[in-house]
């Protein structure tokens, strides 16, 4: 069983799209942020309908489609919104009716693994932030009393880490706006038993150009830019 798990795309269909040429998989998982900050939120979404078989919902698609609060910092309200604006032209009702229908959590089972599908964590699906550099102690209170391997997204940042004996957590990092100064598109294989995180570089500039495109003031369009050119 060859798995590919994907999380925070954000409409970033390049990065999408290279990864869908160079991989190959039996099952997909997506951990949510299909929308929000790049070009391209319906052929992300019309990509994942068509190959995800597990999906789950994040923020900005809980914020989309059910206009809820994001719960970003103010910063990234900021590009939430003008990036939203910049494609609502591009959401139809069917993308708004996909979003409000995904879980936000979900329980499969996998080679006799249980895992756990969450976008933030098991106490708080869709703002839950939990990262490398918080201490296990932090990290336990967002899990709550869950066994087996957690799997999330929502950070930006890669990570894997075994709290106890019986939980493993694991974040893919993300497909449109990686983090930890590394551009290149992250997400997990899992093959053979093994969780294997990947980078992969993509057209940068292709996403590059979409975002220039878009119709948002330049200090919002130079903020996504850094971004994706500089892994952060």
């Amino acid at each position: 069983m060859r798995v590919l798990i994907l999380a925070d795309i954000h409409g970033n269909m390049p990065a999408l799209s290279e990864i869908a040429a160079r991989e190959s998989w039996d099952l997909m998982i997506c951990l949510g942020d299909l929308v929000d900050y790049g070009p391209w939120p319906d052929e992300v979404i019309d990509f994942i309908m068509e190959n995800a078989d597990y999906t789950v919902m994040g923020n900005h698609d809980y914020s989309l489609a059910l206009h809820g609060d994001c719960g970003c910092s103010p910063e990234y309200v900021a590009l939430t919104m003008y990036s939203r604006k910049a494609t609502e032209n591009r959401v139809n009702d069917l993308i708004r009716s996909y979003l409000a229908s995904l879980p936000e959590k979900l329980e499969i089972d996998l080679d006799g693994k249980r895992l756990h599908l969450v976008h933030g964590s098991i106490r708080n699906p869709l703002y839950g932030f939990i990262a490398p550099f918080l201490n296990d102690e932090d990290i336990l209170k967002e899990m709550q009393d869950a066994s087996g391997i957690v799997i999330f997204g929502h950070s930006h940042i890669e990570m894997q880490r075994e709290l106890r004996d019986d939980l493993i957590i694991i974040n893919p990092g993300s497909v449109g706006f990686p983090r930890g100064n590394d551009p290149r598109t992250s997400y997990i294989i899992y093959e053979n038993g093994r969780f294997h995180q990947k980078r992969l570089e993509y057209d940068i500039e292709k996403m590059v150009q979409g975002i220039v495109a878009m119709n948002m003031p330049d200090e919002i369009k130079n903020v996504l830019i850094d971004s994706v050119r500089e892994g952060r």
